[in-house]
């Protein structure tokens, strides 16, 4: 069974999306299972001073994602233009959308890696959690403008005739 464009690219930004929430899963059975005790008391002493920060990373994830999509449409006009002349614009489009998009989603990642790291250390769930959730929405937004509107016209040739 053959699989779209578009599922390939939903099935790897998914797998994207996923990888910082499976990460705070991880990092917590890891912590819980080789850290000592004492440093749960640490936790809840930097508790406080964390908290903030991860709340914080909230609306820079929001920021990344659009960093991310400027990524995006900069990797898609820079592929095209040094593309060779006899490239195949159907291949040439879905690579170029995909390999973006794969970088890109990284930006929107990013915060939510953070919002991780300072649960880590103390920070409560909840606006790790919340951070995760705008990342997610941010990686699949990505997926959503991957039909290259964000590429000019006079860069696209022939590849605008091609869905």
């Amino acid at each position: 069974m053959a699989w779209s464009r578009r599922a390939r690219l939903l099935g790897i930004l998914a797998l994207v999306a996923l990888s910082t929430p499976f990460a705070l899963v991880i990092e917590t059975g890891i912590r819980q299972q080789m850290m000592p005790p004492d440093f749960e008391k640490v936790r809840a002493w930097l508790s406080p001073a964390l908290t903030p920060w991860a709340w914080g990373m909230v609306p820079l994830a929001v920021v990344a994602t659009v960093v991310g999509w400027g990524i995006r449409g900069w990797l898609v006009r820079r592929g095209l233009r040094k593309a060779p002349a006899d490239a195949d614009p159907v291949k040439l489009r879905d690579r170029l959308s995909l390999e973006s998009v794969i970088l890109a989603s990284s930006a929107a990642q990013l915060p939510a890696l953070g919002a991780t790291l300072l649960f880590m250390m103390g920070a409560q769930l909840l606006p790790v959690a919340v951070t995760m959730a705008v990342a997610t929405l941010g990686v699949f937004s990505l997926g959503i403008w991957t039909r290259d509107r964000d590429v000019p016209v006079e860069d696209r040739g022939s590849l605008e005739t091609v869905d």
